[in-house]
């Protein structure tokens, strides 16, 4: 009976979605719908941030380098961060922690752990953390946009009853009955014998509200006037949007046993935070008290750059080189005088082996002329005696 109605509804809007699993199998493997459009995210992302690092003359490579290093560090973070604030459960469920196929990344935890991945990156290659913000967080927000989708997927990330527009029922049977409210229990619906909860479909708000902050931040990229502006418009826009659609959503991770949603809170301190700081720099630029370095395309050979990357890499491996020289130099010489007095020892040992053999062949020749010798005077003796 359930697999012949629909999985997701869209009342207001006429929309019924068919039944879909959260998952498909390859042979044994089972693959979830939801890593693979966490996949497709990444992927975007990377893409349009290599298409904003060429378009500004800077080494595409530095970006894909980094791109390894941070997504593996940002989803261990948005794991911890999760773990933190669930502590209750996972410390009666302790096998939980590593299971991740289960559920649980946080998103601020995965920008954090990333944001300080990419800073120490940057130290390492020497080039300016903030232009790197600069260029990759368009393509995070854009990641971002899609990857909401996958909670779309897995039916999870919705917030409390809702009758507007947008209105989202769920089957009860394929969410998570924990953040089920009293109030949707309350408003539930039926059809054909199937129980669905009306929620608000919070996965989809800030899946356009990411779409919204990315297409606004590529249109002020062309007035940008310091490092770091761009990064900022980032923060402070998504942060706008999280802090309402955070107060909405009844999986909220929360501070301790308080009723504040660590993600709103943060969202609000990243607010205020950001919008203070382009007012403030905005201000210091209008009175021309500030004159901060900035090129949109960087110059050939400036930090950042291939050639620069290249010249870097050279230098290093010179280092490296010259390194590898001081501190085998001795062995090096102990070789070179080991070298020297095999060779020598080698000679002498020829010269001796030929001399012996020479010896030899010296002997065997008076040997054999000495029967020569007692013929003839063998003869000269009888030619003696019968002389007389």
């Amino acid at each position: 009976m359930e697999s012949s109605v629909p999985s997701i509804i869209f009342p207001h809007l006429g929309i019924e979605i068919g039944y879909f699993p959260t998952s498909f199998s390859i042979g044994k493997f089972s693959i979830a719908y939801y890593g693979v459009i966490i996949a497709i995210a990444m992927i975007v992302a990377v893409l349009v941030i290599y298409r904003l690092a060429k378009k500004t003359n800077q080494s595409g490579d530095n970006y894909i380098d980094m791109a390894i290093v941070v997504i593996i560090c940002g989803i261990i973070g948005a794991r911890i961060y999760y773990v933190l604030f669930s502590l209750d459960y996972y410390k009666a469920n302790p096998g939980q922690i590593f299971n991740i196929r289960g559920g649980g990344l946080a998103i601020y935890g995965g920008l954090i752990a990333a944001a300080i991945a990419g800073y120490i990156v940057c130290r390492i290659k020497k080039i300016s953390y903030l232009r790197i913000l600069d260029t990759a967080l368009p393509g995070v927000a854009l990641g971002q946009c899609i990857g909401r989708w996958a909670n779309f997927v897995n039916r999870e990330a919705f917030g409390e009853y809702t009758d507007s527009l947008f209105a989202m029922q769920l089957r009860l049977t394929e969410v998570n009955t924990d953040n089920v409210t009293d109030l949707m229990i309350q408003n539930m619906v039926s059809k054909d014998g199937v129980r669905y909860v009306q929620v608000s479909p919070t996965f989809l708000y800030e899946s356009l509200w990411c779409l919204v902050v990315f297409v606004l931040i590529m249109i002020f990229r062309k007035y940008q006037k310091y490092n770091g502006e761009v990064a900022l418009w980032y923060l402070g826009g998504y942060a706008l949007g999280r802090a309402w659609i955070e107060g909405l959503r009844t999986d909220a991770l929360y501070i301790g046993h308080s009723n504040i949603p660590v993600s709103q809170l943060l969202s609000i301190a990243l607010v205020a935070g950001s919008f203070a700081i382009l007012l403030i720099n905005r201000v210091r630029l209008a009175r021309k008290t500030w004159e901060p370095e900035f090129s949109l395309i960087l110059p050939d050979g400036a930090p950042g750059t291939t050639a620069f990357a290249e010249k870097l890499k050279a230098e290093r491996k010179a280092a490296k080189a010259e390194k590898y020289e001081e501190s085998h130099g001795e062995e090096k010489k102990d070789a070179s005088k080991w070298e020297t007095y095999t060779v020598k020892k080698d000679g002498e040992d020829a010269a001796k082996a030929q001399a012996e053999t020479n010896s030899e062949v010296s002997e065997e020749t008076s040997l054999d002329e000495e029967p020569v010798e007692d013929a003839e005077t063998e003869e000269v003796t009888e030619t003696d005696e019968t002389s007389e």
